[in-house]
């Protein structure tokens, strides 16, 4: 075990050097490439190359003085980038927390036992969730709520849930919601079908023979025998997640790293002659590169932890590491 968690950490610290020094080249370049593309002011000077820049953002994190962040004064990355994280990790810890609960009740739900099948209901249901991302969730409720307000006048424009903003309160329920649905019932499939899955083992058979209840053979050992590859599919919905952070984020306004890093490549919307320069904060590559890598980070360590879980609940996986070892 502790080999294997050794392994994981060093690809990590790996995986996301690489991605830092990625994300801070795009945006190092494309930040030269819009500039060349403004058609009132083409920059002429020269593209200056990549790794000087590199090695002093690197150089200003080794010695504990973080580059600025362009028009916030007195403000370095590391200041931008904690509460936005903070932010990101309470949202996305929630929405996991919601559709891993109601994904697997809604599994269990829809597992029928005699005879062991899905049940319908959930087909129709996963199969509109998996044709829905975040982001179109959110512009649904974003429109079931405007709907709300031209259909009750009197209601003052007072809204049930904020459509924008931050705070531990309602102004959860529709990121959370938009976040948290399509993983849901993507989580409730695989648990349906993986647990119809167990049922026609011997075991269950057995089991029910000697007098056990279907629900004392459901939660107590069919659900503990899908652990591995139910952990595989949560490692998935994980990623799904942090992908749609981004929109999910711009769409409500939440302060998170998905909403910096939008804000950070986010172009110009018109060029004039008063705003022939762009933005410093435009692809500003130290902002960029550190977001990026606070993003990874927690995709990168949410996929070690369920790869962890996968290792420690599997003992196939155990064995065949020592029997590697041995062969060594």
């Amino acid at each position: 075990m502790f080999s294997f968690i050794m392994r994981r950490i060093l690809g990590m610290l790996i995986l996301l050097a690489g991605v830092n020094f990625v994300a801070f080249t795009y945006a190092h370049y494309g930040r030269y490439a819009q500039l060349e593309n403004n058609p009132i002011f083409a920059r002429q000077e020269e593209i200056l190359p990549v790794f000087p820049a590199y090695f002093e953002y690197i150089n200003a994190f080794l010695k504990g003085e973080p580059p600025a962040v362009p028009t916030s004064a007195g403000l370095t990355v590391l200041d931008v980038v904690k509460p936005a994280a903070q932010a990101s990790l309470g949202l996305f810890g929630i929405a996991l927390v919601v559709s891993l609960t109601l994904g697997i009740i809604l599994g269990m739900l829809a597992a029928n036992t005699d005879p062991p099948r899905v049940r319908r209901w959930l087909l129709p249901i996963s199969t509109l969730s998996l044709a829905m991302p975040g982001f179109y969730v959110g512009a649904v409720l974003i429109t079931l709520s405007v709907a709300y307000l031209f259909f009750t006048p009197y209601s003052k424009g007072d809204l049930p849930f904020p459509l924008g903003g931050f705070g531990w309160d309602k102004h959860l329920v529709f990121p959370v919601i938009a976040l948290s649905f399509r993983p849901m019932f993507q989580i409730a499939q695989m648990t349906a079908s993986l647990l119809t899955e167990e049922f026609n083992h011997t075991y269950v058979t057995v089991a029910r023979g000697l007098g056990h209840s279907w629900r004392l053979v459901k939660t107590k050992t069919a659900l503990r025998n899908i652990y591995v590859p139910l952990a595989q599919v949560i490692a998935t919905s994980v990623s799904l997640m942090i992908g749609e952070l981004i929109l999910v984020e711009w769409l409500f306004g939440w302060p998170g790293l998905g909403r910096q890093l939008a804000l950070s490549i986010k172009p110009p919307a018109t060029v004039t002659i008063a705003s022939g320069a762009l933005p410093s904060s435009y692809l500003h590559a130290p902002t960029v590169a550190t977001v990026v890598t606070a993003l990874g980070a927690i995709l990168i360590i949410s996929n070690t932890l369920a790869g962890i879980f996968t290792y420690a609940a599997d003992p196939r996986l155990r064995m065949h590491s020592q029997g590697g070892n041995h062969a060594k």
